[in-house]
Parts: C-alpha cells; sequence; structure tokens
C-alpha cells in the first residue's frame, strides 16, 4: 500500500499520533513533498499495510533500505 493512500485512510492526526510523527509531517507525506526517514519508514512498514515501494517508490527502495542499515 502506497504511503499517501494509508495517511488519506486513517487521517494525518491519527498517523501523526500512531507514529509520533508531527501532523505537518504526516501531510507532507501523504502529499508527496517529503518522505519519512529511514528510521521511522522502518516503525511504518513494521506496523501498517504501507510497503517500502509504497514510500520510496520501486526504483528507489532497494538503494535506500540499504542506506538506512
Amino acid at each position: 500500500m502506497r504511503l499517501a493512500d494509508y495517511i488519506k485512510q486513517v487521517g494525518p492526526k491519527t498517523f501523526a499520533e500512531k507514529f509520533g510523527v508531527t501532523e505537518r509531517a504526516a501531510i507532507s507525506w501523504q502529499y508527496g513533498a517529503r518522505r519519512p526517514r529511514g528510521s521511522v519508514a522502518r516503525k511504518i512498514v513494521a506496523a501498517s499495510p504501507v510497503t517500502w515501494e509504497g514510500i520510496y517508490g520501486e526504483e528507489e527502495s532497494s538503494s535506500h533500505v540499504a542506506r538506512c542499515q
């Protein structure tokens, strides 16, 4: 699942509370202005239906995972 779709589904405020980020960050991620850092992305992937590809895109996901480890 795409990050933007998940944030839209649960709402930015609920998402922000669940993952310990600001609502403003959640909104930025929802609209694609920014992407979460690796540590936050790992939490999102572990605790939601969002995939790495849903956050970073299929082409970037494998290289980003390597950088975040």
